[in-house]
């Protein structure tokens, strides 16, 4: 798949059915490429360089690469990161601009370097790197929340790549407010595709644990997971869901993305000795797991691990904190920090409780 006239091909077939431009990789392929697609491409060239992070075009000799090869559009790694050579990342922009006469896209993983990179004079801004950068790799593409941020914020062509799996998902990131989507694996991942599709097809249905009659229709029980009619469950599920007539606010590709959250706190020597968990959603984050080694208890450290996690929330644009604690552990702990019971389950499991408590921000 990586020969050049693999690629070049799958390019072109591509342009044929109405892509308007396509990001190709390494000078061998843009070459390729550029000899059956008169479309623009937006050119790139992964660099790794020992003792440093910045692989996509890191620096000025292989944008002259990319662009004598025939890329239209340069594209750079400008994260805030340290880079090899000589330039900075916007002295890299300004020689592309300068000396190459190249527009350039700039990759970024957060809106603070999306900011650096418009002030270096970039033209294109890409959320490529989300999620694949030291300060983001707890997050997920794609990068909705940051492709939001972007559109809010700057007043320049947004590019939304990384993590488009479908194309409902290119629908969500234009609805949004990006100018362009970028769609990679899924359309190139042709060993991809055909793994998930042999998988499905070889794992056997399983024979029901015991079936019955209602009516007309079998009722097959099950109590072991199969997975592709679970799939089939949820996916009928989400397709009645978004005939409500809210299910626009339900389903808000925003809200809707989980996003995990996770406080961990280590000692000297690398041993960690306090922890939490949990998960943002629907402007709720949801802590699922609390723990305090014994000796650092009724020091301070779960409270400041709770104030951290709701100080993030607010960031994230959550409105409330949700918790479960069990009667024999820390309902008192979560109700000084001002918590309010909003249900409690007896016998769950038998012989004890479990409270949910909430908190608003």
């Amino acid at each position: 798949m990586h020969e050049p006239g693999v690629i070049a091909a799958m390019a072109q077939a591509s342009v044929n059915q109405g892509s308007v431009a396509v990001r190709i990789e390494s000078p061998a392929h843009v070459k390729a490429v550029r000899q059956r697609v008169s479309a623009p491409i937006i050119g790139l060239w992964k660099r790794q360089i020992e003792n440093f992070e910045v692989y996509i075009t890191p620096q000025f000799e292989d944008a002259v690469a990319i662009a004598q090869a025939g890329a239209d559009i340069i594209a750079i790694d400008a994260t805030l990161r340290s880079r090899p050579g000589n330039d900075t990342m916007a002295a890299l922009v300004e020689r592309i601009h300068a000396e190459l006469g190249k527009p350039v896209m700039a990759d970024v993983d957060a809106l603070e370097s999306a900011i650096a990179a418009v002030q270096a004079g970039a033209d294109i801004i890409g959320t490529t790197l989300y999620g694949y950068t030291g300060e983001t790799k707890h997050l997920k593409p794609p990068g909705f929340d940051l492709l939001t941020q972007l559109v809010q914020k700057l007043d320049t062509f947004i590019i939304c790549e990384g993590g488009i799996s479908s194309a409902a998902a290119a629908r969500q990131a234009m609805d949004l407010g990006a100018n362009a989507v970028v769609v990679g694996t899924a359309i190139t991942g042709v060993d991809l595709q055909v793994q998930a599709y042999h998988s499905a097809l070889k794992s056997p249905v399983p024979a029901p644990t015991r079936s019955t009659q209602l009516r007309d229709y079998h009722l097959a029980i099950f109590d072991t997971p199969y997975l592709p009619y679970r799939e089939q469950l949820i996916g009928h599920l989400t397709r009645t869901n978004h005939q409500h007539p809210e299910a626009g606010k339900f389903f808000d590709p925003i809200s809707v993305q989980s996003t995990p959250l996770g406080l961990y706190l280590f000692d000297a020597e690398g041993t960690m000795c306090a922890g939490l968990a949990g998960y943002s959603q629907w402007h709720w984050l949801n802590v699922e797991f609390l723990w305090i080694a014994e000796s650092l208890r009724y020091q301070g450290y779960g409270s400041k691990l709770m104030q951290q996690a709701e100080a993030i929330a607010q960031q994230r644009g959550c409105q409330y904190v949700k918790v479960e604690t069990f009667d024999f552990q820390a309902r008192g702990f979560y109700a000084k920090l001002g918590y309010q019971l909003v249900a409690q389950l007896n016998n769950l499991p038998p012989g004890f409780i479990k409270y949910q408590l909430v908190k608003s921000l």
